[in-house]
């Protein structure tokens, strides 16, 4: 039998190439219409009778009343009687400085004083008798008066030598040791130079922070405040604390375009120490009603009118809103159930109404 000469063969590759266009096809078909997993939260909502908050701001926990305690005159401590966290009293005896020879010429005016006093005594019986001229009475007297005067110098100069509390409160930093010199501050606060301590009183406690120029129209002493403590906020049963504007300072920064705002604390934390960090928000009248508030990434815009995409069963959608106000938390808004969900679309999803979402896990 005589073999062809041409063996006709099945088009394995073409067949292998259809497949995988197909599946190829297929699965960019699938992808394009893959659900989107995206997360859901709910709406802000601020119930009646809350307030409306009109300013936020940031700043540090500080005391109204503290000192850089430092000595009247040059010395060495000699004694020292407080650590940092110690609790002292107004007129408490916080350091001494050496005063042996203060003490010495303190000595010395107190004997010259009695002698002097002695030797008035005699004169004013020699005098009763006609032995003691009036004018050499006179001398002994004014010798007493001026050593009367020199000693409550001398006392004065040995009071220098001792640092007292000018008022009752907390050491917060010792800043000199026993057998160190110190000097007269020659600057106040933490700038002080050779001081010993620094005292505050923690019942004055409060927060200063820095209002931007374009928000101080919307306050006034005496407003309510919330505060809220980095350090506290680490707990996160604790909650934030009331306060009340107690002062706004009447200059500007002009680098900054800020001013100057005191807050107290109407409730306070044990916990509570200088220098911690703390967010301030002022608060304006109670609402009448509930009100909803979205944050501003939350609210985009179709052909120039304001909506937010929520999950209506497991498409997307956009709700048309109506902006209501803008406070610091965000945009209170109209329009908008209560119990909506909301999707967080990151700025590089492309999102169509209608599309199919997952929600995904927390």
């Amino acid at each position: 039998m005589v073999k062809p000469l041409i063996k006709k063969r099945f088009p394995w590759g073409w067949l292998v190439l259809l497949v995988l266009g197909v599946l190829a096809a297929a699965g960019s078909y699938l992808q394009k219409h893959a659900p989107l997993e995206l997360a859901v939260t709910a709406p802000t909502v601020l119930k009646a009778g809350e307030r409306d908050p009109l300013v936020t701001a940031s700043g540090y926990v500080v005391a109204r009343h503290r000192a850089t305690l430092s000595a009247k005159v040059p010395g060495r401590v000699a004694w020292l009687g407080v650590e940092e966290g110690s609790r002292v009293r107004a007129g408490q005896v916080i350091a001494r400085l050496e005063n042996l020879d203060l003490q010495a010429a303190d000595d010395q005016v107190k004997a010259s004083l009695g002698q002097a006093e002695l030797d008035l005594r005699r004169g004013e019986a020699l005098a009763r008798d006609g032995v003691l001229s009036q004018a050499d009475l006179d001398k002994l007297r004014s010798a007493r008066t001026g050593l009367q005067a020199q000693l409550r110098y001398q006392d004065a100069l040995l009071e220098d030598m001792v640092l007292r509390a000018p008022f009752a409160g907390t050491i917060t930093q010792k800043l000199s040791e026993v057998g160190e010199t110190v000097s007269p501050g020659t600057a106040g606060g933490a700038n002080a130079i050779n001081a010993v301590a620094t005292l505050a009183d923690f019942g004055s406690l409060e927060v200063e922070v820095e209002v931007n120029e374009g928000g101080i129209t919307k306050l006034r002493p005496g407003m309510p405040v919330e505060v809220r403590v980095d350090a506290l906020d680490a707990d996160p049963a604790t909650r934030a604390l009331a306060g009340r504007l107690r002062a706004i300072y009447p200059t500007s920064n002009r680098q900054k375009a800020v001013v100057v705002v005191r807050v107290s604390f109407v409730e306070k934390s044990p916990l509570l120490l200088p220098d911690m960090g703390a967010k301030v928000t002022f608060l304006g009248e109670p609402y009448r009603e509930a009100v909803i508030l979205l944050g501003r990434e939350q609210v985009t815009r179709r052909q120039g009118a304001p909506c937010a995409w929520v999950l209506d069963g497991d498409r997307a959608a956009l709700a048309p809103l109506t902006i209501l106000a803008e406070n610091p938390l965000g945009l209170q808004v109209k329009g908008l159930a209560a119990d909506a969900r909301l999707l967080v679309v990151p700025p590089d999803t492309r999102l169509e109404p209608g599309a199919r979402v997952r929600v995904k896990a927390r």
